[in-house]
C-alpha cells in the first residue's frame, strides 16, 4: 500500500505510513499519485497520540512510533507541570502522575518493542545513567520489517 502524502510503500497491515507517519489505513491504489490527490492524509497528531495510548492503557505489546510516542510524552509533562501550577502542595500532582505512570511505561515499551528491544531495557532507567541510551533508543527510528513484536507501527 502506498502512503497517500510522501508515496512510499508500505505493508497492507499497518494504519499510518513508516516514513511520514500519514494515514493510510484507506482503501488502497496502486500509484501514489493518484492517492495524493485522492485522498487526504492523517498524520499522528498530538490528540490522536494521546486517545491512542489512553486506549491502550496497559497494553505492552506491538510497536508505537515516534509520534505517538512523543506527543504522549510531552503531553504527561504538560500535564504534570499544570497540575504542579494548580496545586502547590504537589498532591495533585503525584495523583497525575500515578494516573499515566501505566500509560507511559506501556507507550515507552511499545516504542522498544519498534526498535526490536525488549521492554524491560526500561529498568536501566533505574540506574540514572541509563536514561542515556534509552532516549536514543526512543529518539531512533524504528525497524521497517515484521518482527517479533509485530508489523511496524
Amino acid at each position: 500500500m502506498f502512503c497517500p502524502k510522501c508515496g512510499k510503500e508500505n505493508s497492507n497491515d499497518v494504519k499510518f505510513c513508516r516514513n511520514c507517519g500519514a494515514n493510510i489505513s484507506a482503501p488502497s491504489v496502486t500509484s501514489p499519485a493518484v492517492t495524493s490527490a485522492t485522498t487526504p492524509s492523517e498524520q499522528m497528531t498530538f490528540g490522536k497520540a494521546i486517545s491512542t495510548c489512553f486506549a491502550k492503557y496497559v497494553d505492552f505489546k506491538g510497536r508505537a512510533s515516534r509520534p505517538e510516542f512523543w506527543w504522549f510524552y510531552l503531553f504527561t509533562i504538560l500535564l504534570s507541570w499544570g497540575s504542579i501550577l494548580v496545586d502547590s502542595s504537589q498532591a495533585l500532582s503525584m495523583i497525575v502522575n500515578l494516573a499515566v505512570f501505566l500509560p507511559v511505561i506501556a507507550a515507552g515499551s511499545r516504542r522498544l518493542h519498534d526498535t526490536n528491544r525488549s521492554g524491560w531495557w526500561q529498568l536501566i532507567m533505574l540506574t540514572v545513567i541509563g536514561i542515556i541510551p534509552l532516549v536514543i533508543w526512543w529518539a531512533g527510528k524504528g525497524s521497517e520489517q515484521d518482527s517479533q513484536y509485530g508489523s511496524p507501527a
